[in-house]
């Protein structure tokens, strides 16, 4: 009875250790190396316009907080790219999110940021 025990507690710590690694810290690493390549080089300090053409149009807008979404990626696996402007018309940040769900986990990592605020 003691070794089962042993062996339970063994095995549910290595599990807790190897989920822990692999989604606390394998899989943002490997998100933040596959960012889709057009947003490497986001143009903050320029005009709604210029944003646009560069990146496309967006899929969503919030005019609550004045920002802009673009979305890429695969299913169970999509990047999310968000704008933020000031005074609605120049890029004033960013953040980059990445979303992985499969039928066990679904998780939201921030992959990266920047403002010029």
């Amino acid at each position: 009875m003691r070794k089962a025990l042993f062996i339970l507690i063994g095995s549910l710590v290595v599990t807790t250790g190897l989920y822990l690694l692999l989604f606390d810290w394998v899989v943002p690493k490997a998100a933040s190396l596959t960012v889709p390549g057009r947003w490497n080089m986001i143009p903050l300090r320029q005009t709604k316009d210029i944003v646009h053409n560069y990146l496309g149009e967006p899929f969503r807008q919030d005019a609550n907080d004045g920002s802009e979404e673009w979305s890429g990626g695969s299913k169970g696996k999509m990047y999310f790219l968000r704008v933020y402007y000031v005074s609605d018309t120049l890029a004033a940040g960013y953040s980059i999110h990445y979303q992985y769900k499969n039928f066990l986990v679904s998780k939201n990592y921030l992959v990266d940021s920047f403002s010029i605020r």
